[in-house]
């Protein structure tokens, strides 16, 4: 079964051993990448979905308020919510704005898997919480701002419960 994984830093395994990260402990593919938002992972993803055939696709979307934009010099850059120059979006990227915009980057995820008979299984941060209470206590990896491998085997069981559920 060819299984791929998408998101930002959760997913990459910032903090952690590559094969302590959730997308290894489901033997899947990781293409996570720190600091990227749904912008990149819809960008990227119709040519790995069309390279790999994947079976299932896991994606931790990376946080709603995250986007691409380009710069002086035509390069993709992304925004985040700490970025010094977030000031420069305040008007055009409002909360209303940066909502739809993941929300349509989320809709047209599950439209390519659904085109292409791909198990979509995606979840937020924020989805977490039901299944891994007190995020506010999630134990933190040696860096000290990422998640520890006791945290990447709850997120890669919660995704293999999803994945069952959807079956």
């Amino acid at each position: 079964m060819n299984k791929l994984a998408f998101g930002c830093s959760h997913t990459e395994g910032v903090g952690v051993e590559p094969h302590e990260s959730w997308p290894a402990l489901i033997e899947a593919i990781n293409f996570g990448k720190s600091g990227v938002s749904a912008d990149y992972i819809l960008r990227i993803a119709p040519d790995i979905l069309e390279s790999h055939s994947p079976s299932v696709v896991y994606i931790l979307w990376p946080d709603w308020t995250r986007f691409e934009y380009i710069d002086e010099a035509d390069e993709i850059k992304q925004s985040l919510a700490t970025d010094s120059n977030r000031i420069n979006f305040m008007e055009t990227a409002t909360d209303e704005w940066l909502q739809n915009n993941f929300d349509k980057h989320v809709a047209r995820m599950k439209e390519l898997c659904l085109e292409n008979n791909i198990k979509l299984v995606d979840i937020t941060l924020d989805d977490l919480i039901p299944y891994i209470d007190y995020s506010d206590r999630w134990p933190l990896s040696k860096l000290g701002h990422h998640y520890s491998p006791v945290w990447h085997g709850w997120v890669a069981d919660i995704f293999k419960k999803l994945e069952n559920e959807k079956t």
